[in-house]
């Protein structure tokens, strides 16, 4: 995983305002011709009233993002040489910024950046005795452009009458292809000629057709900025430990409302490591009433056991939102042609991480084999349809979970491609086929229709639950997940066009469900 590092926070007073000054590193940064990759960056504080509250930066850029530096009013850059490679954006939220490349690729160090901070704004009179911590989420920019959803033999069946094409695909009614989106405008999926379609071969596909996919509804031909990597474990216990502990108890799945908690592996409610989830708590001394202090021994390690409410709350905790099944398609391919059963990297080529050497979960681990293809996380252990239908033992009996975020991208095997070593996007976003669920937020159902694409507010509701209207609630109906996972037999249950679970509403944890989401 390329290093993202921030430290050194602190708050600097001028005049009526304060500065948010700190240090950022990262790694493998790049501005080439298709796009660039940035750090959303954001801060919280806490005064005398103990809660962690989000920081409103002082002043927004001027213009919409054009990969140009747009560093605003009393915002700096710092006082390294990396300074001059670099920009600065602030959106019309305030919310947080990106910090980004402006040209060339390679590392990034820049010291003493400066947000501007208008407290006074926030109700608060003075900033002595005030404590802040900064984040940063990596994430790539998706440019406008069109696109292609579903796949090239979807409605094509076979001369046994099978189908072709990957479950719930999409595709152009009847046998016509990947269906081409060019605009943001309404959708009609119906079984007409030159619609929109994909069959419902279970529940988890759609509702009834026909049915209208409003303009709303984020397409994903606009630009958008999404998750370079799965959350990880050290992010979650970040997110977790800034929260009010009845707001903590929404996103674990212990019962930590006691002064001992027996189960202390809070993501699964277990005394043992199930599914290499490892956030964990200390066994007692956490009193009733204080917030507790949450750990991980695999702060790399992709974060799993999630449900639908946590990825909700991390988005607008952090100021950012879900993306749509559509956005996730476009991030894939970009606005090249579909390519049938491909996976996230443009093609069905893949090659299984049978393990990996270096210490698990810390982000330095090397993959195994250290030869030929290697580039996803899938076939570890049963996935549960396999076990319905009888089967008892894996194929490839080893660790069952998610690995480190970035491992394949770490090294780079002789004779492949860089996008096919890493298993990358054809914009840069790793891992979006295999390890864990992509959450996103379904056209299928009028829950998902309803979306609008709307930021978070920095802040969650008393119980801990995201309080943006136009988003799927804790419930999970109108969301579903896309990309297969570590579970997943084989390449055809990673292809981007497939549905398996696009449609399916869930409540509950996915234990092999994971965070990333957008702004």
């Amino acid at each position: 995983m390329a290093k993202l590092k921030i430290y050194n926070s602190s708050l600097v007073p001028s005049g009526n305002t304060v500065l948010v000054q700190f240090n950022l590193q990262w790694d493998n940064a790049w501005k080439n011709d298709i796009n660039c990759d940035g750090i959303w960056v954001f801060a919280k504080y806490k005064n005398n009233n103990g809660l962690w509250e989000h920081i409103n930066l002082g002043n927004a850029s001027n213009h919409v993002f054009d990969y140009s530096d747009q560093t605003p009013v009393s915002f700096s850059k710092g006082n390294s040489k990396d300074q001059f490679e670099t920009g600065i954006w602030v959106p019309e939220t305030k919310k947080g910024a990106f910090i980004y490349r402006t040209k060339g690729r390679g590392n990034v160090n820049l010291q003493n950046v400066q947000f501007l901070w208008k407290y006074n704004e926030a109700g608060i009179n003075s900033i002595e005795n005030t404590d802040i911590k900064v984040f940063g989420v990596e994430m790539v920019y998706i440019p406008e452009d069109k696109h292609f959803v579903g796949e090239p033999k979807g409605g094509h069946l076979n001369e046994k009458g099978e189908r072709l094409a990957p479950l719930n695909c999409l595709y152009v009614y009847p046998k016509n292809g990947a269906y081409l989106v060019d605009s943001e405008k309404e959708i009609v999926i119906d079984a007409k000629d030159g619609h929109l379609y994909c069959n419902q071969d279970n529940e988890r596909s759609r509702d009834d057709v026909p049915f209208t996919i409003p303009e709303s509804f984020p397409k994903g031909y606009k630009s958008f900025w999404y998750m370079k990597y799965g959350l990880n474990s050290r992010q979650y216990v970040d997110f977790l430990n800034c929260l009010t502990r009845k707001q903590q108890q929404a996103h674990v799945r212990s019962d930590i409302s006691q002064d001992n908690i027996p189960n202390y592996h809070v993501m699964t409610n277990s005394e043992e490591e199930k599914f290499r989830q490892s956030i964990v708590c200390a066994l007692c001394n956490h009193g009733t009433t204080e917030p507790v202090e949450f750990y991980t021994y695999a702060p790399a390690r992709a974060c799993n056991a999630i449900a639908w409410a946590d990825t909700a709350a991390f988005a607008a905790w952090s100021g950012l939102r879900p993306v749509t099944d559509f956005e996730f398609e476009k991030a894939c391919r970009g606005p090249k042609e579909a390519v049938s059963w491909e996976c996230a990297w443009g093609s069905n080529e893949i090659g299984r991480a049978d393990t990996f050497d270096g210490a698990d979960g810390s982000g330095d681990e090397i993959k195994i084999p250290k030869k030929g293809l290697v580039n996803a996380c899938y076939a570890q252990g049963l996935a549960p349809f396999e076990v319905a239908a009888g089967k008892t033992e894996a194929d490839n009996p080893g660790f069952e979970g998610p690995v480190s975020c970035g491992l394949y991208e770490k090294t780079r095997h002789e004779g492949i491609p860089e996008r096919l070593n890493d298993g990358a996007s054809y914009y840069g976003n790793l891992e979006l086929s295999g390890n864990c669920w992509e959450p996103v937020v379904t056209f299928g159902s009028p829950e998902g229709r309803n979306y609008k694409p709307i930021h978070g507010n920095g802040s969650l509701d008393a119980d801990g639950y995201a309080n943006i209207e136009t988003w799927p609630d804790k419930s999970g109906k109108g969301t579903g997940v896309r990309g297969g996972v570590y579970r997943s037999p084989n390449a055809s249950y990673l292809a981007v066009a497939l549905r398996f679970a696009g449609c399916h509403a869930k409540a509950d944890p996915r234990f092999n469900g994971g965070i990333r989401v957008g702004f």
